[in-house]
């Protein structure tokens, strides 16, 4: 009987020193990604993030102004009320600009942290399985980059789009109202002749 009982005795030692290496497996896991420099990681990503898109923006607004400037004085339009107009709606699509270039960087952020949630249960769910042990290191590490990775879709030039459309409408139409008006002082060589 006491064979049996010695038997009990190490597969209950055994099962517990499993447990306590699925244990320490998890709190390696649940340190890596609560640790601070993950989360000083992910505002330095939202900063350039932000940064990056506010760039983007910023360079939209210097074309269309400018495209904008040159149409109203072709047009004969500069210092008027419809000059004012136009700068009025490149303001509210310069600030509408901004609004959405802040709105793709937290998305950009919220993705990189979602992409560590689902890393991170994952690998516990790999470590309850008692499938990770000894490698977990290595495993954070490339779950990790792998988020980074992913992360990098948000960083696209074009992900902004044109923001201007507003104002590039103006200046499309002073653009025909000037062929329309050579078109009409002089109509040869013009669709008009």
């Amino acid at each position: 009987m006491g064979t049996g009982n010695q038997a009990a005795n190490q597969a209950s030692q055994y099962n517990a020193q499993q447990q306590q290496q699925i244990q320490n497996t998890v709190n390696q896991i649940n340190a890596a990604y609560t640790n601070p420099n993950r989360t000083n990681q992910y505002q330095a990503y939202d900063t350039n993030l932000n940064n990056y898109y506010t760039g983007q923006v910023n360079n939209q607004e210097a074309i269309n102004a400018r495209n904008l400037k040159f149409a109203m004085a072709r047009s004969g339009l500069t210092g008027g009320s419809a000059a004012v107009d136009s700068n009025t709606q490149l303001q509210k699509d310069y600030t509408q600009g901004l609004l959405q270039a802040s709105q793709a960087a937290t998305s950009g952020t919220s993705a990189l942290e979602q992409s560590d949630i689902n890393a991170k249960n994952q690998l516990i769910s790999l470590a309850l399985q008692g499938g990770t042990t000894g490698t977990i290191p290595g495993q954070i590490s490339q779950a990790q980059n792998a988020s980074l990775q992913a992360g990098q879709n948000y960083g696209n030039a074009n992900s902004l789009g044109n923001l201007f459309a507003g104002t590039a409408g103006i200046y499309q139409n002073e653009q025909v109202a000037a062929a329309n008006r050579r078109a009409q002082t002089s109509p040869f060589g013009s669709y008009y002749g």
